[in-house]
């Protein structure tokens, strides 16, 4: 149902590193998160932490969603989740940063978050198909 779940999140000049990197590690092992440094638009630095889920860990990470997304939250994922499927079929979501330092999982739309991006089995690849797959994980 999986083939990867990949998570980016930006650590801005301001913030520390340590903590975006704990956030991080409530979905994903800390050994796993790689750093890659860029300049920004007026010349600062920012960091983008990155990591992956392979197959079943992955779907692990459905269960955490399941598990500790708000009824409210996750009624909503489902109501969205055709939204949210690329042609590419894959599943686009936001998580808040801070609320997952704190061990919190919620849904963000905008502002300082963690990007997360499944790519969905679906055979064959179509974006219909792939929304199915989200419901049956959802």
């Amino acid at each position: 149902m999986i083939h990867r779940v990949t998570f980016r999140a930006f650590v801005a000049s301001t913030e520390d590193d340590g903590k975006v990197r704990e956030a991080l590690s409530l979905f994903v092992p800390k050994e796993s998160i790689s750093k890659t440094s860029v300049s920004g638009h007026h010349g600062n630095e920012i960091q983008i932490l990155t990591a992956t889920l392979e197959k079943k860990a992955g779907l692990k990470f459905f269960d955490l969603l399941r598990e500790r997304l708000s009824d409210r939250e996750m009624v909503r994922l489902r109501r969205e989740a055709e939204e949210r499927i690329d042609d590419g079929c894959n599943l686009h979501l936001r998580l808040d940063k801070q609320a997952a330092y704190r061990g919190g999982v919620r849904l963000v739309d905008s502002g300082d978050a963690i990007s997360v991006r499944a790519h969905l089995e679906s055979y064959p690849a179509k974006r219909e198909r792939a929304v199915k797959v989200a419901g049956d994980l959802l």
